[in-house]
């Protein structure tokens, strides 16, 4: 499996506005309405947008936020933001946190950057108190097949079939880790979009698929963009198919 270089990618990363917001986590307030102060952790973090945002929506409350991520230059971006929050670089398997310790740990589109799965999961599930929960949320490669980054640079698709595990696998290793409950909702968008900004996207390779593609692979998919934006194409189809699974312990 690749990895990314996120020392390149933390230098545009939030360039991306589309990871530049989150909307109030309601899993948060429910935690807040039955335990009344509790634990919050961000793994893999990146550069902490979702907890800015989740502060500006739970100002005041009792929270403690946590951010752990292994790119220190992630989490160097993330503290110039001055966020009310403890940051550990580490990564996502082996990460000093006493057990029993966490409310809701949440993962945004990072599973798949995670070499051991299975003992993420058992770490997960031994942080987490009783009760507690995780929020995984991710892409679904099998059922976005012709999303912009297959369709430019195929061999991007290829490598995710290794990293990306398909939901019925996941939600057997939840099982197996010790989660009771689980819950699995799916989305599918499909917008289209101006070529500029497919073009932009591309050049800014910030996107772990594009990001971590031999050189070769990406400058080939760059050179299929070009031609399209030669052949007069105006628009793109974007599409995205969103994995968000809920388990609690």
């Amino acid at each position: 499996m690749l990895k990314t270089d996120y020392a390149k990618v933390s230098k545009v990363y939030d360039k991306n506005k589309g990871r530049l917001s989150f909307p109030k986590d309601d899993e948060i307030q429910k935690l807040l309405d039955t335990r009344g102060s509790i634990t919050v952790l961000d793994l893999a973090c990146g550069t902490g947008n979702y907890l800015l945002a989740q502060q500006e929506h739970f100002a005041g409350q009792s929270i403690r936020w946590i951010g752990i991520d292994l790119s220190a230059d992630m989490l160097e971006v993330a503290k110039t933001k001055k966020l009310n929050a403890e940051f550990i670089n580490s990564d996502a398997e082996s990460f000093n946190l006493s057990e029993n310790s966490v409310d809701l740990i949440v993962c945004n589109f990072a599973f798949h950057h995670f070499p051991n799965k299975q003992n993420t999961l058992k770490k997960i599930y031994a942080t987490l108190k009783q009760g507690g929960v995780l929020k995984f949320r991710n892409i679904e490669p099998e059922c976005m097949t012709d999303w912009w980054v297959y369709k430019y640079c195929p061999e991007t698709y290829s490598e995710d079939l290794h990293r990306f595990w398909p939901k019925d696998l996941i939600t057997y290793e939840l099982k197996k880790a010790g989660f009771s409950s689980i819950e699995v909702k799916r989305e599918y968008y499909e917008k289209y979009k101006s070529i500029d900004e497919l073009v932009e996207n591309y050049k800014r390779r910030d996107t772990s698929q594009l990001s971590n593609i031999p050189d070769e692979f990406y400058e080939a998919g760059l050179s299929r963009v070009m031609q399209e934006v030669s052949l007069g194409q105006s628009e793109y189809k974007d599409v995205v198919a969103l994995l968000e699974i809920r388990a609690s312990k």
